[in-house]
């Protein structure tokens, strides 16, 4: 949530100044109209691409705290994946609470009742439940 709102103002804030860099500046509202004074001149299309700049920086640095961000994601999850043994308490994509007999290359065998046995790929297991230790009082 955070990245969201600080892709947001960066991007506001952009475009900001890429309107500031591009608008001429406006003559005051009291000068006097004459006919000698020479009509402004266009910007000169070299000062557009450093207008440019900002814009897409910020889409450079968003486009890298995201890949980040997946990447942490993806090690987390591989190293849940890898904790996972025989007895382990899953829960399954589906919502099923399950316990893991058996461990295979690519997928499990999840007993969710007594003696009903379920083959399930690695993908299928959305997080690992940890027991609870009670501590005697």
């Amino acid at each position: 949530m955070k990245i969201k709102t600080l892709f947001l103002t960066l991007m506001i804030c952009g475009a900001c100044y890429c309107n500031a860099a591009e608008t001429p500046a406006a003559a005051p509202d009291n000068a006097p109209a004459t006919e000698a004074v020479a009509p402004a001149k266009k910007p000169q299309q070299q000062s557009s691409w450093k207008s440019m700049i900002v814009p897409i920086g910020i889409i450079v640095v968003m486009i890298l705290l995201f890949s980040r961000a997946n990447k942490k994601q993806q090690k987390q999850r591989q190293e849940m994946m890898n904790k996972i043994v025989k007895g382990t308490k899953v829960l399954l994509n589906s919502g099923v609470y399950g316990k893991v007999i058996e461990v295979k290359e690519n997928d499990f065998v999840i007993e969710i009742a007594e003696n009903v046995r379920v083959l399930v790929v690695k993908e299928g297991i959305a997080r690992v439940e940890e027991e609870k230790k009670e501590e005697a009082k």
